[in-house]
């Protein structure tokens, strides 16, 4: 008879378990291994950031799990929306573009539009100025990588040609000549590298038009020097505009593409030898530090004949300061300077149509010299349009520069903000 004593029994199902060592249950294929089972339901507990698939961490004091990877902070494991993330700033850049001197720019950018109306100065009203805070993620990206290539090296080669020659008789011979050339040694080589790499990407969806084209050139943020932790004393009666979670997360997937572009660059600048084929990244691997910077701004809006424009103007830095918008326009005087531009194009084209028919054209003499005549015709009236065009577009120049040197508003701002 044989022995019936049970050693183990699966916790499932039950079933007898005759080997201790057994990780599964052979009858209803239980994992066994409690260890393991322990730590799979731990995992399943684990908070994963929704943004960027990192652990997070939970927060005491803000009752709110953070990721330290993204910054993105989230209350419970539900919300894996982009739109319910929220994100905070990490540091700002302080106004450093005091409001009179903003104005003050507003007026110099102002009137250095084309085709402006000429009373323009005397009808804006209702000029607002607004401080605006405009958020930016700023990535720090650490890589390593592998490379391997194709090397190749140059060498100089003694080689003899033999040349043909003919002696005083007609008697041809063949006389060597010594000649050097360059031959290439290729070789494959690899080797591993590393580098450093900074990028800022603007993370605000709320911007639209030329306003939205002009805080995305500013992404790459020159002015970080000025940057301070972030403090709700910097932004008190300022607007600050909202971090997307939708641009982060676009930014996110892209600052890989980004990272290996830089690495790309490293190894071709560090390439050995005198020549290179077949080179490629092997392995690469990166690293991301990323911090939300809060950029400040001056929105500008005005009126011009019951019209609303807008400007936006940089006020992180007063070495460089920047601005673009909308200018109003006068019909009257882009049609003169559209006519213009339109009869000097007709001339040169013109010109170049006379240029061609001479060249491919077998005319006589007489049509031949009628034809250049046409043709310095054309580029002179060409020439004559575009001088007519400068001077009238420097005339107008001229007028609005005389009539904001005159500007009362303006000249108490030059008196304090001296150029």
């Amino acid at each position: 008879m044989g022995d019936s004593f049970v050693q183990n029994q699966c916790s499932s199902c039950g079933g007898a378990i005759t080997d201790p060592n057994v990780k599964k249950c052979p009858h209803c294929g239980t994992s066994q291994d409690h260890v393991q089972t322990i730590l799979d339901e731990k995992n399943k507990n684990i908070e994963l950031c929704p943004n960027c698939g990192s652990p997070v961490i939970f927060n005491i004091e803000k009752q709110q799990f953070v990721c330290d990877f993204c910054h993105s902070t989230f209350t419970t494991k539900i919300e894996k929306d982009f739109d319910n993330l929220i994100y905070e700033a990490d540091n700002l850049i302080p106004f450093q573009i005091p409001e009179g001197l903003a104005k003050k720019q507003f007026f110099e950018w102002l009137i250095k539009g084309e085709n402006l109306p000429l009373d323009i100065l005397g009808r804006i009203n209702n000029i607002q100025l607004e401080q605006v805070f405009i958020p930016y993620m700023c990535a720090n990206v650490v890589y390593d990588g592998a490379w391997g290539a194709d090397i190749g090296y140059n060498r100089s080669e003694s080689y003899t040609e033999y040349v043909t020659k003919e002696d005083k008789n007609g008697n041809k011979y063949s006389e060597p000549i010594a000649k050097t050339r360059t031959v290439v040694d290729w070789n494959h080589s690899s080797d591993i590298f590393s580098g450093t790499t900074f990028k800022s990407y603007l993370v605000n969806d709320e911007l639209t038009g030329l306003i939205a084209s002009f805080a995305q050139r500013f992404s790459h943020l020159t002015f970080l020097e000025n940057t301070k932790p972030f403090d709700e004393h910097y932004t008190a009666g300022t607007r600050q505009l909202k971090i997307s979670s939708y641009k982060v997360s676009s930014v996110l997937r892209s600052i890989r593409v980004f990272a290996q572009e830089e690495a790309e660059k490293k190894m071709n600048s560090i390439l050995p030898g005198d020549e290179n084929k077949n080179a490629k990244i092997t392995k690469f691997t990166y690293n991301l530090t990323s911090k939300y910077t809060y950029v400040p701004f001056w929105k500008v809006i005005y009126k011009y004949e019951d019209m609303n424009y807008s400007a936006i103007m940089t006020a992180a830095t007063k070495n460089k300061i920047e601005i673009d918008g909308n200018r109003p326009i006068c019909q009257e005087d882009s049609t003169v300077e559209k006519k213009m531009r339109t009869n000097g194009r007709f001339g040169l084209l013109g010109s170049l149509l006379f240029f061609l028919i001479n060249i491919f054209s077998n005319f006589p003499s007489e049509v031949g010299s009628i034809l250049s005549i046409l043709f310095l015709g054309g580029i002179g009236i060409w020439i004559y349009f575009a001088i007519k065009r400068h001077l009238f577009l420097d005339q107008n120049k001229k007028y609005l520069e005389d009539n904001l040197n005159e500007y009362p508003e303006y000249i108490k701002l030059l008196k304090q903000y001296p150029k």
